[in-house]
């Protein structure tokens, strides 16, 4: 009976966000002779540098995090043993790379983002910068155009600010290996223009510039489109979702604070392929969310609102009523939501009472929050999952990312699946009653520190009443919507 339920918990989980199944791959054997194939391990070498994730015929395959011993850190995608796919990159000393790679090189869309406050986005060949691309100083000068080899290489702008070395210069024009050599304009800030021909960065003689050839036209046309749309990818900002009602194309999930800047945990199923992301108390006061952090295998999100320089008056009144206090964006220091942590650090007991809360079915019978009671059921989840537990609590679909709480009000778990009562029943012959399950918050806690937002143990041992513990969760927890 013990392998059937093991067989059965990985094809009867039903994911309560957006109505999508998912299955987490077993974990490797830990025989490490067996062959490791469509499993969930951790490989650890001598020098200190770590994998953890999914694994294909012995090689790192899906998603996974590489660690690396000087303190570089890559979570994302994997296939035959190399990063290839959508990730994030990060070094110790603040430089940060997410976008696609291809064999363990940046390649394709990214963004770079220097610890001095430089940025780079655009198109990347092989580790370097190649293609169309937008790179902004810290000062606020500005390179928007073609690349070739880490250099500015082809047709583009530069622009500088006012109060720089340039005095608020612009040059419009060719360039060769980061020098402007061809055709090009060079507009100064008092008005005087040197028009004509540049070589190794100096400007040689005037000369008008010619109408363009009709393929030379094209080639132009499709150049300045498609740095229109860096430049409005670049200076695009989360857009204020009011009273709206869920489209047809909607889905929508739980989820719950942990931090005074916004950041939100939720279920990774709940915003998979999401085109827009919105967060809020209810169906119709929403504030737009993206996500920053996704782990499959645990099947978990990091989300985070817009700062409060970018928020409307709706916003400010949806955090102050949640009880948040979201720091500028030039605050450095992260502030968990209490300074006694949110999340209890011993592991769920049999037996312990429970509050679950969230926002089942969206807003089909009521666009409030709700919270249902329970007991932890079993401390090991589908095919015995170590950082599962089962629960009888009630949940549905839209319970999803919301948090559990203990009679002290700590977080213990996030909710993620019911068992899917009709495929099991076709299995063996019975209806299963109330077996639900939720992630414990060792797992949670894990994500949070990998994601780069560590959070305290809470120590909260005071017994609540339902009441108060329900207090708290209309607090904290939110609804997520999914537009895709």
């Amino acid at each position: 009976m013990r392998n059937l339920t093991a067989t059965l918990g990985l094809t009867v989980a039903m994911l309560l966000g957006s109505g999508g199944v998912s299955f987490a791959l077993p974990p490797c054997p830990s025989d490490q002779n067996q062959s490791y194939d469509n499993c969930f391990g951790t490989v650890t070498f001598a020098d200190g540098d770590k994998y953890v994730g999914e694994l294909k015929d012995g090689k790192w395959h899906g998603q996974g995090t590489f660690t690396y011993a000087n303190g570089n850190n890559y979570v994302g995608e994997w296939k035959n043993g190399s990063a290839t796919g959508q990730g994030t990159f990060t070094q110790p000393n603040g430089n940060k790379y997410v976008g696609e790679l291809k064999e363990g090189k940046w390649h394709g869309q990214g963004t770079f983002t220097f610890a001095n406050g430089r940025e780079y986005i655009g198109e990347w060949k092989e580790g370097r910068k190649n293609g169309q691309g937008i790179y902004t100083y810290a000062s606020g000068d500005k390179y928007v155009g073609e690349w070739k080899d880490d250099k500015w290489h082809g047709q583009g702008t530069f622009y500088s600010l006012a109060d720089d070395q340039y005095n608020g210069d612009k040059y419009v024009g060719e360039w060769k290996n980061d020098e402007k050599h061809g055709q090009g304009t060079y507009t100064y800030n008092d008005g005087t223009v040197d028009e004509g021909i540049w070589e190794n960065d100096q400007f040689q003689y005037a000369q008008k510039v010619s109408p363009p050839s009709p393929n030379n036209q094209r080639e132009l046309e499709q150049l300045q489109k498609r740095i229109a749309e860096l430049e409005k990818e670049k200076q695009s900002k989360p857009r204020q979702i009011a009273k709206r009602p869920l489209p047809k194309s909607g889905a929508s999930g739980s989820g719950f604070f942990v931090s005074k800047q916004g950041h939100i945990i939720t279920n990774q199923h709940v915003v998979n392929d999401c085109n827009e992301l919105t967060v809020g108390d209810s169906a119709l006061k929403q504030v737009a969310a993206t996500v920053l952090e996704a782990d499959r295998r645990n099947d978990l999100a990091l989300l985070k609102i817009s700062s409060m320089e970018m928020a409307s008056a709706e916003t400010k009144s949806l955090i102050q009523k949640l009880g948040i206090s979201i720091q500028p964006k030039s605050g450095d220091s992260i502030i968990p939501l209490s300074s006694n942590g949110l999340m209890r650090s011993e592991d769920v007991e049999l037996g312990e009472d429970l509050l679950v809360a969230g926002y089942p079915y969206g807003k089909v019978f009521s666009d409030t929050i709700k919270v249902t009671k329970g007991i932890v059921s079993a401390n090991r989840g589908l095919g015995d999952d170590t950082g599962q537990f089962q629960m009888d609590a009630a949940v549905q679909p839209g319970n999803s990312g919301g948090p559990i709480y203990d009679n002290n009000g700590n977080i213990v778990g996030v909710v993620v699946s019911q068992l899917n009562k009709m495929k099991f029943a076709k299995s063996v012959g019975s209806i299963p009653e109330n077996v639900n399950f939720g992630i414990k918050a060792s797992t949670v806690r894990q994500f949070l520190s990998a994601s780069g937002l560590p959070t305290k143990w809470s120590n909260r041992s005071v017994s609540m009443s339902t009441k108060d513990l329900a207090k708290i969760a209309k607090m904290q927890t939110v609804m997520v919507m999914c537009y895709r």
